[in-house]
């Protein structure tokens, strides 16, 4: 199995839901030094079904996160004809690593999973053929 970590912080969350499966996009930054200079990498991280209905309330811009899935690479056409690509991890296991705050706040730091209170965060996404539960 092929399996990807990414840590990083979220720079975005959009969820959708539009009658078939519910699905919750989380733009994660990741960055790395080449000598002097530091780039930004950007991931793009799904999570789909039920599990994204509940972390919706849960995920919000500014927090840190450890993300675990399977990765694809996906190539699309811009309006302006030129070509793009991004990667799209789905999202098989998530933690938060911030400390624990509300999400929704300016800046917010992730919720931790201390509590119990946190919705289920690993299972098998559509096109993995099999499913998981950690």
């Amino acid at each position: 199995m092929f399996e990807t970590l990414v840590i990083g912080n979220v720079g975005s969350v959009k969820f959708f839901d539009a009658g078939k499966m519910p699905v919750l996009n989380i733009n994660i930054a990741t960055s790395r030094r080449i000598g002097e200079r530091e780039f930004t990498d950007w991931i793009s991280a799904k999570v789909w079904g039920e599990r994204a209905e509940k972390l919706k309330e849960h995920i919000a811009k500014g927090m840190k996160l450890l993300v675990r899935g399977r990765c694809e690479a996906k190539a699309y056409k811009r309006d302006d004809d030129s070509l793009a690509g991004e990667l799209v991890l789905h999202v098989d296991t998530l933690e938060f690593l911030s400390p624990k705050q509300k999400a929704g706040e300016a800046g917010a730091e992730a919720t931790g999973q201390a509590d119990g209170n946190e919705p289920p965060l690993a299972s098998g996404e559509p096109g993995h053929g099999r499913r998981r539960k950690n």
